[in-house]
């Protein structure tokens, strides 16, 4: 717990002490009391102490105040190479918010949030004869203008589509310029990959180059039983195992692709602990924190709020994030 504490008070990240201290407490008013110099704990508890609340209305204040922050970051920045992969990194997110949403109106649901990203903000979790796609087309980036275009020309997603968006993420990155950055970048990259594959098998037959995955390895992600997966121990670089491992610590307390997506964030969280030189990495790893924070902090109110798998989220984020 050290690394935690090391951080300064009143930061708007959430640290392993903050996780700690909210999980000793049985209701989710006298959690967030317990963390008073985060800026995000006075919002949330003055949401829940003026008006009735439900699971979904605090989980979504949640993700709004962590965009408004990553908005904040991404307009702040004046870097031209740290904007660059602050961009590849909240459009590979965006990417799969994006599908996701488009899915559920395919089949009926309501729209879905899964990262906090700038679009986020702008999709109202309405019935699905509500959503309004035109408005939503303005809303996205211009990257995945293409996608929503064919989606409805062909009331379906274009497989193809998805391929050149997620390509289009990560053009502008290269290993050269910085390793460090590239390789945490790179991870994250395939590990969405590897979520829009099981999404759609079909993704697969399609031209997909993983970063830092071999492409065996990859494939194997995309089709095999998670429980599985998280089983692979030998034959794969040292960055692909922590994934693995992320997911077994994962699968104890979620399933299917959202212990999925919550070992892609503890992964990435985890190697932004290298990222420790210069502006560029300071801003990449700002951004990180600010993503897992979102995830971590609704996973807490979740635990809380059902009284369920405490002992194991305890366990998961002292390992994770230490």
């Amino acid at each position: 717990m050290s690394g935690a504490r090391t951080f300064s008070q009143g930061i708007d990240y959430v640290t392993l002490d903050d996780a700690l201290l909210m999980l000793q407490y049985s209701d989710l008013v006298n959690a967030f009391s317990s963390i008073p110099s985060k800026p995000c704990a006075g919002k949330l508890l003055k949401r829940m102490t003026t008006a009735s609340y439900t699971l979904i209305d605090i989980q979504r204040e949640i993700d709004d105040f962590f965009i408004d922050k990553i908005v904040e970051l991404l307009s702040e920045t004046r870097n031209k190479e740290a904007r660059n992969y602050l961009n590849s990194m909240t459009s590979l997110s965006e990417l799969v918010n994006v599908v996701v949403v488009l899915h559920n109106t395919s089949v009926g649901r309501k729209p879905a949030v899964i990262y906090p990203t700038p679009l986020a903000r702008s999709i109202a979790l309405v019935k699905p004869e509500e959503f309004d796609i035109s408005t939503f087309r303005r809303s996205v980036d211009k990257k995945f203008t293409g996608l929503v275009d064919r989606f409805v020309e062909n009331k379906e997603l274009s497989m193809r589509e998805v391929v050149l968006a997620l390509h289009k993420s990560v053009e502008n990155i290269d290993k050269v310029s910085n390793y460090r950055v590239w390789r945490v970048i790179g991870i994250y990259h395939d590990a969405i990959a590897v979520r829009l594959c099981r999404m759609f098998p079909e993704l697969s037959r399609e031209p997909l180059y993983p970063l830092i995955m071999e492409d065996k390895i990859f494939r194997e992600a995309c089709s095999s039983d998670l429980s599985e997966l998280s089983k692979t121990t030998t034959g794969n670089r040292r960055i692909v195992l922590e994934l693995f491992d992320a997911l077994t610590d994962s699968l104890t307390i979620l399933k299917g692709v959202e212990a999925f997506d919550l070992a892609t964030v503890l992964t990435v969280m985890s190697l932004s602990k290298t990222l420790v030189e210069g502006e560029v990495e300071e801003k990449v790893r700002r951004l990180i924190r600010l993503m897992g924070s979102d995830v971590i902090l609704k996973l807490i109110v979740l635990s809380i709020h059902t009284d369920t798998y405490k002992t194991e989220l305890q366990r998961l984020l002292s390992k994770w994030l230490k």
